[in-house]
Parts: C-alpha cells; sequence; structure tokens
C-alpha cells in the first residue's frame, strides 16, 4: 500500500478525492506535514443547491488545518473547483471534510470544540497551535447554530439568577425556563 492511500484511508477520504502527495517541511516549527488531496479527473461534483452532478467550471488551491500528524502541524491542500449547474450557475463545492470558509477540517474543529468545552479558549489555542481568535469563530459559529435551532416558542415563564464568577466585576448570568422538569436552562453568559 502506498504511502498515499494510507493517507487517503486515514482522512476517511473516498472518490473522488484521494491524496497525491506528501511533503514533510522541517525548515518550520513545528514541522509541518502537507497533504495534497486531489479529485480523480474527469470527476464530476454535487452542485452545492440542488446536488445535480456537474462539471467543474474552474478550480481554486484552498487549504484547511488539520489534526496533528503525531508531532507535526497537518494542512490538507486541494483545488476545489466550482459546478456549472444549468440551474443555479456557477457555485463552489462544498467539500466533505470541511465547512464552507473554514480554514480548518471539521475533525480539527470537533477536536477544538472538545478542548474549549474543558478548558478556557487561550489555554486550547495554546495546546491546539493556532491562535485563540480563530477558536473563539469556531466556537460562534457552532453556538450560533445551536440557538437557531433552539426553539422558545414554548416557553411562558422564564427565570434568571447572576451570580459573581470571580472577584471584582465578573459575573455569570444564567436563564431558565421554570416549567421545564428536564433541561431548564436556556442561555448561559
Amino acid at each position: 500500500m502506498a504511502n498515499s492511500d494510507v493517507f487517503t484511508l486515514g482522512l476517511g477520504l473516498t472518490p473522488p478525492w484521494r491524496v497525491v502527495d506528501q511533503r514533510l517541511e522541517t525548515d518550520r516549527q513545528p514541522n509541518e506535514l502537507h497533504l495534497a488531496v486531489a479529485a480523480d479527473p474527469g470527476a464530476r461534483f454535487p452542485c452545492p443547491s440542488c446536488g445535480r452532478l456537474c462539471k467543474p467550471h474552474d478550480w481554486k488551491e484552498l487549504s484547511w488545518r488539520h489534526l496533528n500528524f503525531f508531532q507535526h502541524a497537518c494542512i490538507i491542500e486541494a483545488r476545489v473547483p466550482r459546478t456549472d449547474c444549468p440551474e443555479h450557475g456557477v457555485l463552489r463545492i462544498t467539500v466533505p471534510w470541511a465547512r464552507p470558509d473554514s480554514g480548518f477540517t471539521l475533525l480539527f474543529e470537533q477536536a477544538a470544540l472538545a478542548l474549549m468545552r474543558e478548558m478556557p479558549v487561550a489555554a486550547a489555542a495554546r495546546i491546539i497551535g493556532v491562535t485563540d481568535q480563530r477558536l473563539w469563530r469556531i466556537l460562534r459559529f457552532y453556538v450560533g447554530r445551536a440557538i437557531e435551532r433552539l426553539d422558545l416558542s414554548g416557553v411562558e415563564a422564564v427565570a434568571l439568577d447572576e451570580t459573581a464568577a470571580k472577584r471584582g466585576h465578573s459575573y455569570v448570568t444564567v436563564f431558565i425556563d421554570l416549567d421545564a422538569a428536564e433541561r431548564p436552562v436556556l442561555f448561559v453568559t
């Protein structure tokens, strides 16, 4: 089995995507493993709007930070097409390993969220090796998505409590649904 096949399996890539090259840059600290991902020649891609398989219109080189490979930072690089859908026009496809405009793989974001759940964002950023601002963007995206799915239409009575989290002027405010027997917390800030 070739090295690229091992990386393809490890990343969970499915056709038409596969790892076609890898290189380790040792002139940087930490070292960076770059994995080049490409689509099979002649592949068609689903339109992001309707899912119809379309020819690629053009390509753009993109990269994403992935989980470390041993002690090496891992970067995935790929030429990503825009499809030419007869109904929706030219649109950039969504790759299966990352959400649009993220700069991180889904597995990286999952690991970052798990760390941020257990420790301050700045500490998680030091462990992962990215800035805390980038981690805050990940957190805001997923919290925003969770809030959008939150259905508060049945809430009739709300209570709130505020308490000092530290000495000085740091407070935690908790909002609860007074009628909810299970999971009454609506919001914490």
